[in-house]
C-alpha cells in the first residue's frame, strides 16, 4: 500500500518520458464531449482494452496507434491541438516539472496552479500502479529457488538471508497454517499496523526493500547478476524494484476493488523446494438475495508436472466447483483418477465438490478481466 510520507516522494523516483513529435488524432466530438481546449495540457493513461493499448483521458478510452504510446500503466502529458475541419490531435509533451516542494506547494501563499501541479505526481503514481498490467513477471523471477539465496549472500547479510528463508514455504511439508500465515505477510505490514497489530516479520515487500538498502550501502561496483551473468549494482536494484513495484500494484489494486465492493487479493508464493506458485481471489459486489461467487485462481510450473492452472469457484459457502488445465496428459490422466480422493477431502472440509473438469492444454484467457470502475480515483484538489 502507498503510505501519505511515500507518495510524497514518488515523483523523485519517476523518470519521465514523453515521445515528442508524434500527433495522435481523434474526433471533434470527443473533444467536445470532454470540453477540451486548443492548448491544454492533459495527462492520460496507457491501459490495455482486451490486447490492445488505449489511450484513457477523463474517464474515455481513446484509440492510439501502438508504436505512439508508452507502457501500460504509464502516464502521458498531451497538448491539445485543435482544427477547424478535421480531427483533432494531441502532442505528447514533456510532464509539466513542479520546482516546489509538497509542502511549499500546498501553502495558502502558493498559486492554485503549482498547487495541482505538485499534486499530480502523487496522482500519477497510484493510477500508474492501478492499471499496471496483471501478473508478477519479476517477482517470479527472484523468488525461484536459490535466486535470491546467492544474491544475499553476495552482500553477506545473514539476517536478511534468514529472514528470506523464514518466508519461504515447503511444498512437500505445506499446511493451512502456513498458507494462512503467508497470505497475513502479504497483505501487507500496512495492513496490520492501521488495525494495531504489529508490523509482521513475513512481509516480502519490506524484505524486499532491505535488501535495496543492503545492496546501496554495500559499496559493490559489480556484482553476480541474477540470472548469472555480470552486471550492475543498478541493474539488480532496478529488479527488485520492480518487484515492490508489482507487489504495490496488487495492494492498490485491492484497495479499488474493495471501494467497488469487490474482494481482489494477488499474491505469489516462494518456496525453497519448489518454482513460485501465483494465488488469486476475487468476489464480485454482493447482490441483495444472492450469494456472492468466490472465486480461486492458482498457477503453478513445475518441471515434473509442467505448467498446472486451477480454478476454483465456491457458491453457496459449500458448493465448489473446480476446473484443472495441464499441457501433460499424463498429469490429466492422474488427475481424473483421483477425482474421487479430492472430493472426499472436500467433504471432510465440509465441502460439496459440485463438479470437476480435468482440460488437457492451457487456460484459455479469461473473458471477463477485473478492471477498475474508477470510484475512489478522483481527488478533488479545489475542496
Amino acid at each position: 500500500m502507498i503510505t501519505g510520507a511515500e507518495a510524497l516522494v514518488a515523483p523523485n523516483r519517476i523518470n519521465p518520458i514523453f515521445l515528442e513529435g508524434k500527433l495522435l488524432t481523434f474526433q471533434a466530438s470527443i473533444a467536445q464531449e470532454l470540453g477540451l481546449n486548443d492548448g491544454q495540457i492533459v495527462q492520460a493513461l496507457v491501459r490495455l482494452h482486451g490486447d490492445q493499448p488505449k489511450l484513457l483521458l477523463k474517464g474515455r478510452l481513446i484509440d492510439a496507434p501502438a508504436s505512439a504510446l508508452l507502457a501500460p500503466g504509464e502516464s502521458m502529458w498531451l497538448r491539445v491541438q485543435s482544427k477547424s475541419q478535421g480531427p483533432w490531435s494531441l502532442q505528447p509533451v514533456p510532464a509539466p516539472g513542479a520546482t516546489q516542494t509538497a509542502s511549499t506547494a500546498l501553502t495558502p501563499t502558493a498559486p492554485p496552479v503549482m498547487a495541482e501541479l505538485s499534486l499530480t505526481p502523487v496522482v500519477s503514481r497510484i493510477a500508474n500502479l492501478l492499471y499496471r498490467p496483471t501478473g508478477a513477471l519479476e517477482l517470479s523471477q527472484l523468488y525461484k529457488p536459490g535466486t535470491l539465496d546467492a544474491l544475499l549472500q553476495t552482500v553477506a547479510r545473514p539476517d536478511l538471508l534468514a529472514q528470506w528463508r523464514g518466508l519461504q514455504l515447503s511444498m512437500a511439508q505445506l499446511t493451512p497454517g502456513a498458507l494462512k500465515q503467508a497470505m497475513m505477510g502479504a497483505m501487507g505490514s500496512e495492513a496490520w499496523l492501521s488495525r494495531g497489530v504489529p508490523m509482521t516479520s513475513q512481509d516480502p515487500k519490506q524484505i524486499l526493500r532491505r535488501i535495496i538498502d543492503a545492496i546501496n550501502t554495500s559499496n559493490l561496483n559489480v556484482i553476480e547478476s541474477i540470472d548469472g551473468d555480470t552486471s550492475g549494482t543498478i541493474d539488480i536494484v532496478g529488479r527488485l524494484q520492480r518487484a515492490v513495484d508489482d507487489l504495490e500494484a496488487s495492494q492498490v489494486q485491492a484497495v479499488q476493488a474493495q471501494a467497488q465492493q469487490e474482494v481482489l487479493f494477488n499474491m505469489t508464493l516462494p518456496f525453497a523446494d519448489a518454482n513460485p506458485v501465483e494465488l488469486t481471489i476475487r468476489r464480485g459486489p454482493k447482490q441483495e438475495g444472492e450469494s456472492p461467487l468466490l472465486i480461486i485462481n492458482v498457477h503453478s510450473k513445475s518441471e515434473e508436472l509442467g505448467p498446472v492452472w486451477l480454478k476454483t469457484q465456491l457458491s453457496n459457502a459449500e458448493q465448489v466447483d473446480m476446473t484443472m488445465w495441464s499441457e501433460d496428459p499424463q498429469v490429466v490422466a492422474q488427475a481424473r483418477s483421483r477425482s474421487a480422493l479430492l472430493g472426499q477431502e472436500l467433504g471432510n472440509a465440509g465441502l460439496s465438490m459440485k463438479s470437476f473438469q480435468v482440460i488437457q492444454g492451457a487456460r484459455p484467457n479469461e473473458a471477463a478481466v477485473w478492471t477498475p470502475s474508477g470510484r475512489g480515483l478522483v481527488v478533488d484538489v479545489s475542496a
